[in-house]
C-alpha cells in the first residue's frame, strides 16, 4: 500500500463515519487507541470515532488510529454490534470486520473478532461490565481472546473507567485506568494509565478530545 493509497483510506473511511453516522469525535493523544490496553501505541496519533446512535437494536462504530509523525493510517476497527438484552441488564453482542493493523512499511494485517458485551448498573454513577473478545487473522496467524472486568464512575465531570483484563497470548495480564474530564459539551481532557502486570510494563496517554 503507498502512501498516497493509504492516506485516501484513512480520509476516506474517516468522512464517510463524520458524514453518515450520528456521534463522532477527534482526539489528538500521546499514544494510540486498543481494545488490549498493553498494545497501546505510546507514539502520538489521531484517533478517530464514528458511528450510529446507539439506541437501536442494531448499531455500526469505527475506530481509527492515525500516527501524528507521518498521518499515516495505523489502525482501523468497524464494528457492527445487536442487542440482546436492553433492559436494566444489558448484553450485546457484535463482529468487528475488518480490523486493520498497519506498520511503517505500509504492511497490512487483517483481523476478524467476535465480541459480547454485559453491563448493570449498581446506580446512576456506578455500572460493572465485562467485555468478551475472540480475535482471529485473516492473513495471519495470530489468534486471542480477550476478556476485561471494569467499573465505571461518574462523579461530577469526571468519569473514571477501571479495567482487569486478561488476555491468554503470552499469558498476559494488566490493570487499566480511562480519565475524563467534561471540559464543556464539546471538550474532553482524557487520561490513560496501564500496567501490564504480566511484563512489568507501564503505559500511559493524555489526550484533547472534540465531540461533533
Amino acid at each position: 500500500m503507498t502512501l498516497s493509497k493509504q492516506f485516501l483510506y484513512s480520509l476516506t473511511f474517516s468522512c464517510f463515519g463524520f458524514t453518515y453516522g450520528q456521534y463522532g469525535s477527534l482526539e489528538l493523544s500521546s499514544g494510540g487507541f486498543s481494545f488490549v490496553p498493553a498494545f497501546t501505541d505510546n507514539n502520538p496519533n489521531l484517533i478517530l470515532n464514528a458511528g450510529t446512535a446507539t439506541n437501536g437494536l442494531i448499531s455500526g462504530h469505527m475506530i481509527a488510529n492515525v500516527r501524528m509523525t507521518t498521518m499515516n493510517l495505523r489502525g482501523l476497527i468497524f464494528i457492527s454490534r445487536l442487542k440482546l438484552s436492553d433492559k436494566k441488564f444489558k448484553l450485546s453482542a457484535g463482529i468487528h470486520l475488518p480490523v486493520l493493523q498497519i506498520d511503517d512499511t505500509f504492511k497490512t494485517d487483517s483481523f476478524f473478532a467476535q465480541e459480547v458485551i454485559a453491563s448493570y448498573p449498581l446506580s446512576d454513577k456506578v455500572q460493572l461490565s465485562s467485555m468478551y473478545i475472540h480475535g482471529k487473522g485473516r492473513n495471519n496467524d495470530l489468534e486471542i481472546n480477550l476478556l476485561t472486568l471494569n467499573v465505571n464512575v461518574i462523579k461530577g465531570n469526571f468519569s473514571f473507567l477501571s479495567q482487569l483484563y486478561l488476555l491468554d497470548l503470552d499469558n498476559t495480564s494488566g490493570i487499566a485506568e480511562h480519565v475524563n474530564y467534561k471540559l464543556t459539551d464539546k471538550w474532553d481532557l482524557r487520561g490513560f494509565i496501564n500496567y501490564t502486570l504480566s511484563e512489568n510494563d507501564f503505559i500511559w496517554t493524555l489526550g484533547l478530545r472534540r465531540n461533533f
